[in-house]
């Protein structure tokens, strides 16, 4: 009877390595999720008023503005930023460096680079 339990054993903790080594090969053929992207900048153009923080410090602000990129014509967006407390309001005229998907703009920016 104890012969069987290692068996078993051995067998469970053989199969889950062996599953594990397939799933790693199986990813390293795939590309970033990243892929496709490209890094822009947002010119702001328009700011709403900082709204009253939330429970957890944060306040949220309408942004607008321009993004101009590598290969994309400029293009007009809209969207909300979270300000975590004690950081600065955006204004007009700032620059903030965006990503996007090119010929997708309007609906797949968002703030931050490609960086890492």
């Amino acid at each position: 009877m104890d012969t069987l339990v290692t068996i078993v054993f051995i067998l469970i903790i053989g199969g889950a390595l062996a599953s594990f080594f397939i799933a790693r090969n199986r990813q390293a053929g795939r590309v970033s999720g990243a892929a496709g992207y490209e890094n822009g900048v947002l010119t702001v153009t328009g700011v709403s008023d900082v709204g009253a923080a939330d429970k957890n410090g944060q306040s949220y602000v309408s942004v607008s503005g321009t993004i101009i990129g590598g290969s994309t014509a400029p293009t007009e967006v809209y969207g909300t930023l979270v300000l975590d407390a004690g950081l600065d309001k955006p204004y007009v005229g700032e620059e903030k460096a965006v990503v996007y998907k090119p010929g997708k703009v309007e609906s797949t920016w968002r703030f931050g680079t490609l960086d890492v």
